[in-house]
């Protein structure tokens, strides 16, 4: 059997998809394994160059034995690709890929780079004070889970399938799959290695009791699938404080995190926020949880950058606490409510070891019985994947045009009321030193016609904190969050390839109809919850515009109200 690490040659040419972690490879090739465990006839190798993807365990053979007199078989009869769709349409979700871009730092914005699944790692044992050092260093690790039904070890640090030895044609081996026959290699996907394929085709076994408290109840409504309503609250994030340990070695910011159905303060640092927004990550795979305020090296300890991360970390806890699943899930409620030292090391072991992360959590969706169409979810899925890019272009659009606007205001705009005002002070100067009587009034109109342009110069640079930088901020928020929602859509997107790609099987007598009606229904269950996030966001984007647009508006309108005023002064009689 081939090992981790060893070499194998290529038999056959195979283009792979880079958007399924794929690696392209030619007839001859020689490339390193670095992991079998993957599932469906799938390897993962790297070639000479220190590319690394997947490659079909087919189309290699060992590079270690002396080539065979004979040539090489015949490619496999079905290759990589994923069988043609049945009832489904075949537009993949690739054009709202690639989101995942930087945004300002020092505080101002969030870091999109995107949900990333994490490393699997062996955490028992790891305290608070094991964290890394700094509040800012990006933690590189999280908690193993007992998720041994749908995970193995995987490479890249994710977590796989568990996976029967596949023979060189791509079926699965074993008594209880035999009934396949001679099944083609499914296209890999993220979707499969991290457990997809298993919770879909009923190889992972479900929780044996899931308590009421765990389950999430989904209601269908005229518009679709949503979130059942939970009961609402607020959380304020304030007093934000220098505090050190190791007599003054380390140092850190503190702030106090108040939750409105307790009013009971509890001190958080970044770090804290940042192993919540890890936990969330990992356990709601069909929500986008946005990514925190920047990470900061320098001046983490200044006034303006402590206030306006605090600002921003308000942010992030009001879209927390509004989201009907997240803020009333146990990791959440912990991290908001544990003042005790020792409770709070035990909870945080206990949330790293959830059972129901990943795609166990759909096993938690009480989802309603009605069966879904499923060329409707795909028209819908398909409409929102076109809304997600255009949504994300007319942000980042706007980002730009409000950026230029604030510096206009602050800048140019300023610059040139001051410019004016300045040049009818510097003219009454001169006029000043004429003491006629029939002077005095005009010098005095002149040098008031010079402090009102000045003053409306500093109008304009003082109103885009009241209009302008709210509504910074809240598109911000959306790039953030927009930045992200692929990662939830890939997810809907493999669980209907595999749908499909079963239904297919059914075609050519390889599946029979009762299996491939359970993955129809596991299916459906992922649609209801993908479906019931993409209500919540279209709901809450809508609440969300309607408040930051009157804001600016009104502001607008108040300071255009002030202008006029203040020109009124300038005209009635003062000159």
């Amino acid at each position: 059997m081939i090992q981790k690490g060893m070499q194998v040659k290529v038999l056959y040419d195979f283009d792979g998809d880079p958007d399924n972690g794929e690696l392209s490879v030619r007839a001859g090739e020689e490339l390193t394994v670095t992991a079998q465990d993957i599932g469906d006839g799938w390897w993962e190798a790297r070639n000479s160059l220190g590319h690394q993807g997947l490659i079909p365990e087919a189309y290699v053979q060992l590079a270690e034995p002396p080539e065979p007199s004979f040539p090489p078989p015949p490619p496999p009869p079905a290759g990589p690709s994923a069988p043609p769709a049945h009832h489904y349409t075949s537009e993949s979700s690739d054009d709202v890929n690639g989101f995942h871009d930087n945004q300002y730092n020092g505080g101002q914005g969030y870091d999109n780079h995107g949900q990333t699944l994490p490393q699997q790692s062996s955490q028992e044992g790891w305290d608070d004070d094991d964290w890394d050092d700094f509040d800012d260093q990006s933690s590189t690790s999280t908690a193993g889970h007992n998720n041994h039904d749908l995970q193995g070890q995987g490479n890249f640090g994710l977590s796989v399938a568990k996976r029967e030895k596949i023979s060189p044609t791509g079926v699965p081996g074993g008594e209880n799959l035999s009934r396949y026959g001679t099944v083609r290699v499914s296209r890999f996907s993220n979707f499969a290695k991290a457990g997809g394929e298993a919770f879909l085709m009923g190889q992972a076994t479900p929780p044996v009791h899931i308590s009421e408290g765990d389950k999430v109840k989904i209601i269908e409504t005229r518009d679709g699938p949503i979130w059942a309503a939970t009961e609402s609250y607020t959380c304020e994030i304030k007093s934000p404080k220098k505090e050190s340990k190791l007599k003054g070695l380390k140092s850190f910011i503190a702030y106090q995190v108040i939750p409105s159905f307790s009013n009971i303060q509890v001190s958080r640092r970044y770090k804290h926020f940042d192993w919540l927004h890890e936990r969330l990550k990992e356990k709601f795979i069909c929500i986008p949880v946005p990514p925190l305020p920047d990470k900061a090296i320098a001046g983490r300890y200044e006034d303006d950058f402590i206030n306006e991360r605090m600002k921003q970390l308000q942010y992030w806890m009001d879209r927390m606490v509004r989201h009907p699943v997240i803020s009333h899930c146990d990791t959440f409620n912990h991290f908001l409510t544990c003042t005790d030292e020792k409770k709070w090391k035990v909870g945080k072991r206990k949330a790293e070891k959830d059972e129901f992360v990943g795609f166990k959590f759909f096993y938690t969706l009480d989802t309603p019985r009605q069966p879904l169409d499923v060329r409707d979810v795909e028209n819908k899925m398909e409409t929102f994947q076109k809304f997600v890019k255009g949504m994300d272009d007319n942000v980042k659009n706007l980002i730009s045009v409000f950026h230029d606007n604030r510096k206009r205001h602050t800048g140019p705009f300023k610059k040139e009321f001051s410019r004016i005002g300045g040049a009818f002070k510097e003219a009454a100067t001169t006029f000043n030193m004429d003491i006629g009587s029939y002077s005095r009034d005009l010098t005095a109109a002149i040098d008031y016609t010079g402090d009102t342009y000045n003053q409306i110069g500093e109008m304009y640079a003082k109103q885009p904190e009241k209009d302008i930088d709210p509504m910074h901020d809240m598109l911000y928020e959306y790039k953030g969050i927009l930045g992200v929602f692929p990662d939830v859509l890939k997810v809907h997107e493999g669980a209907l390839s595999k749908a499909r790609e079963c239904v297919k099987l059914q075609e050519d007598g390889k599946m029979q109809e009762n299996e491939v009606t359970n993955v129809i229904q596991q299916s459906d269950i992922i649609s209801y919850g993908t479906m019931a996030e993409v209500q919540n966001f279209q709901r809450q984007r809508v609440a969300d515009f309607k408040h930051t647009m009157h804001v600016y508006l009104s502001g607008q309108i108040e300071f255009y109200k002030e202008i006029t005023k203040v020109r009124k002064r300038l005209t009635c009689g003062q000159v």
